[in-house]
């Protein structure tokens, strides 16, 4: 590690913007270079930073438009991008920065080839992750270590409208760390066959239900529903559950343990996750093979069924 860690952030949009709020926390001094082809997520990102307080702390910011003024090294890059662009990014970045670690968003890619090519790039495993922070929140960490059900698992969600098409990885992700086990498929014959125009201009949602199925014989069931319902979080091994409640904070066992806490904001959360990377090398998040693992079945998944929703060629699914 350099004596101030380089930090690249290419995406300065909604979640960048809250990754580089959160870097402020980091207690490490660092040089960051934000990147986003848009001035106004660059000034969005100025204006968290400064919201946050975080221009009283030991850290160096500079923002650019492009690529080509990047460091020739990097400790770190997050790529904050939306899952269109993110392959192409990486692979930018791989041409002209000599990268360390990277964290990765997710989605992680909209197709399989982008899956790949990001792979292909990132060839080691112990240097990549995808931010599904669930594993990292010391609530749900908590929550892991005390769950003291049988396998196999079953993993309800339920809400309304929670975005089944982006935030589904979070569950697969977090059944799969629960159990150990690695998903084996997706059944998405109960998914609704209309899809809908998310909040953000150019990509699509999708309600109904996922059911996926896991290598020991867990599965997770995944439901999403029209209205505002907030989701409801059960895991059961079919003699003692858990039900998390999320607005709560609050984790309770079918036995009366109670175990409470809260989820955490991306701001709160990367700047001990930069820190804990650049000190030992090594982060709780899922690595890019097990984050590629899930997301390519669940790609895969969803690339289907939008072929049957009227795009019979395409590879790709617009989801972010």
């Amino acid at each position: 590690m350099s004596e101030n860690g380089v930090v690249l952030l290419c995406g300065a949009g909604q979640i960048g913007s809250r990754h580089l709020q959160g870097l402020g926390r980091c207690n490490v001094p660092l040089r960051v270079y934000i990147h986003d082809i848009h001035k106004d997520s660059l000034a969005l990102s100025k204006y968290r930073w400064e919201e946050a307080g975080s221009q009283e702390q030991p850290h160096e910011l500079s923002f650019h438009t492009s690529l080509g003024s990047m460091p020739q090294d990097a400790d770190i890059v997050i790529v904050a991008t939306a899952a269109d662009v993110r392959a192409d990014v990486v692979a930018k970045i791989s041409n002209s920065t000599k990268v360390k670690h990277w964290v990765l968003e997710k989605v992680l890619t909209q197709g399989e080839a982008d899956i790949d090519l990001v792979l292909s790039i990132i060839q080691t495993d112990s240097k990549a992750w995808v931010n599904i922070p669930r594993r990292i929140m010391p609530w749900y960490q908590e929550i892991q270590s005390r769950l003291g059900l049988k396998q196999p698992l079953t993993l309800n969600i339920q809400g309304g409208a929670w975005g089944l098409a982006c935030n589904s990885v979070h569950f697969l992700d977090l059944c799969a760390w629960w159990t150990g086990e690695k998903l084996s498929r997706i059944d998405s014959t109960q998914l609704d066959p209309i899809w809908f125009e998310s909040k953000r201009p150019g990509f699509w949602e999708i309600n109904g239900t996922l059911k996926a199925y896991y290598s020991g014989g867990s599965k997770a069931i995944l439901n999403a529903t029209n209205g505002a319902n907030s989701i409801s979080i059960d895991v059961s091994d079919g003699e003692q559950s858990w039900t998390i409640n999320e607005v709560n904070g609050i984790a309770q066992k079918s036995d009366g343990i109670v175990i409470k806490g809260k989820p955490l904001y991306q701001s709160e959360m990367t700047g001990p996750l930069v820190e804990s990377i650049l000190k030992t090398g090594r982060c709780d998040l899922p690595t890019m093979r097990e984050a590629s693992d899930v997301h390519r079945i669940f790609i895969q998944t969803l690339v289907k069924h939008w072929k049957q929703a009227g795009h019979p060629d395409a590879a790709y699914v617009p989801i972010t």
